[in-house]
């Protein structure tokens, strides 16, 4: 069960990293903001699932406990990097890489 909860921090990582960057290399800096939106809900589901998990488990004995809230906390500490990792790729791609978009002439090759 607990791989299952590490797991879901990854994916959940991964998920507000990637739609971050790219809501923000196709529409601006700006859309960043709503990988915030995407962050703060991640953690209260992270939050809600903790809850749930802690009163699963009440016979476990107090160093499991331990060991699931650390984990828990993790997945947040995962979820806030992946969201600070994400306006990291914007920058060092904005300023090294440059992005070029050729459309087709319609006539063909013109000049």
């Amino acid at each position: 069960m607990i791989e299952f909860v590490i797991l879901l921090g990854v994916i959940g990582g991964w998920l507000v990293m990637t739609s971050t960057l790219f809501l923000m290399l196709a529409f601006g800096k700006m859309w960043g903001l709503v990988g915030v939106l995407f962050l703060v809900s991640f953690i209260v589901m992270n939050q809600n699932w903790k809850v749930r998990y802690m009163r699963t488990i009440v016979d476990a004995t107090p160093r499991a406990k331990e060991l699931a809230r650390h984990i828990f906390e993790m997945n947040e500490l995962i979820l806030l990097s992946s969201y600070l990792m994400s306006l990291v790729l914007y920058t060092v791609i904005q300023k090294y890489v440059e992005i070029v978009v050729k459309f087709p002439h319609p006539l063909g090759s013109v000049g």
